[in-house]
């Protein structure tokens, strides 16, 4: 039987036909996933209700933590040190010996004035006595009563003086790096030492002239310092300025934060959160209701059945709830868990539980 002969023509075309096939079927393979049409029930997601709340505003500032009492101690007489009493960066109390400037010259003086006032205290009862039997004068009485209020005088003045020699806490706070060393001798003026009250601790910092009406001494601030960003300090205020700074248009106010830790030092910065006296309303959701892209935050919310992403402001948060702005009215349903699922604005979505509640047909068809 003799075979036909198949053209060359008749080859190319088949060829052709056959990788035509080919590729169709490729790319139906790769896009396939992307384009088929999402299955009637949708992701299944959690979903909260927007929420309207009454919040205190949170006045957000920066400031600098210092201290309510601080103070360079100095040496107020000449001399050298013959004793330190206190090591570096320690706690001392109101009162404690910081150092001693060598005493022996005053504290002899003083020991002199104190006998002479002795004797003149006994002169002066001798007069009285002879003054009864009208054997000295008035005048003489007088003078010897002087004499003795003057020999009070002196031993006070020596006693001030070598107090000058004991250098002594003025407060209790921490000390810092010690300046003076024994033996070194010290003019008037020479610092010896850094005094600081760390506890309670002082905050400054102020807020722009719009708060006035929402800030009282008492209300509740927060700090957290830069030395330690993960731990948050509460307090109060203490004291508001008498005026407004016309420069800047805002108002100076102090805190005064606990401090018992010692951890808060002065001279840090701080980030600080004011809790204004009124409340406001505002729509709340839950944090892990938000997503973030280039253009801010953005939420999923529910519209019959399906999933639209609408973009927010966000406003103040307080513990796992944050405020929208602007985007969302209270009564709005969006996706709190299970955002991950949605793969495009405008899918369908079925919600398993709403405000923490299982919803009854979602579980039924799942």
């Amino acid at each position: 039987m003799t075979v036909p002969k198949i053209s060359k023509r008749a080859i190319k075309i088949t060829v052709v036909v056959i990788v035509v096939l080919v590729v169709i079927m490729i790319v139906k393979k790769i896009i396939s996933p992307s384009t088929a049409a999402p299955t009637a029930a949708g992701a299944i997601v959690n979903a909260v209700t927007a929420k309207e709340a009454s919040w205190h505003v949170q006045i957000q500032s920066t400031g600098t933590i210092n201290t309510f009492k601080g103070a360079m101690l100095k040496a107020q007489v000449s001399g050298p040190v013959t004793a330190i009493y206190f090591e570096s960066g320690t706690m001392v109390k109101a009162g404690d010996k910081l150092i001693q400037i060598y005493p022996d010259i005053v504290a002899a003086q003083l020991e002199k004035n104190k006998a002479i006032l002795q004797l003149k205290l006994l002169t002066y009862q001798r007069y009285a006595n002879l003054y009864k039997k009208n054997v000295v004068s008035q005048q003489d009485l007088d003078t010897a009563y002087s004499n003795w209020q003057q020999s009070i005088a002196d031993v006070q003045d020596s006693e001030a003086t070598l107090r000058q020699y004991n250098v002594t806490a003025p407060f209790d706070g921490m000390v810092g790096l010690r300046q003076v060393s024994v033996g070194e001798y010290l003019n008037v003026g020479s610092e010896i030492v850094d005094l600081e009250q760390v506890d309670p601790i002082r905050v400054d910092f102020s807020v722009p002239d719009i708060y006035v009406d929402e800030i009282a001494v008492g209300q509740k601030v927060s700090i957290v310092s830069s030395a330690d960003q993960t731990k948050s300090y509460d307090g109060q205020v203490t004291a508001i300025n008498s005026a407004v700074d016309p420069t800047t248009r805002s108002i100076a106010l102090w805190g005064s934060v606990p401090n018992a830790s010692h951890t808060l030092l002065p001279g840090s910065y701080a980030v600080v959160t004011l809790y204004s006296l009124k409340t406001h309303p505002v729509v709340t959701i839950p944090q892990t209701a938000l997503s973030y892209d280039s253009s801010g935050g953005a939420v999923y919310k529910i519209v019959d059945g399906i999933a639209r992403k609408t973009n927010v402001t966000i406003g103040m948060r307080q513990g796992n709830e944050v405020s929208i702005a602007s985007g969302l009215a209270a009564g709005d349903v969006v996706v709190s868990d299970g955002i991950i699922k949605i793969q495009y604005d405008g899918q369908p979505v079925q919600i398993a539980a709403l405000d923490g509640k299982t919803v009854a047909a979602s579980a039924e068809k799942k």
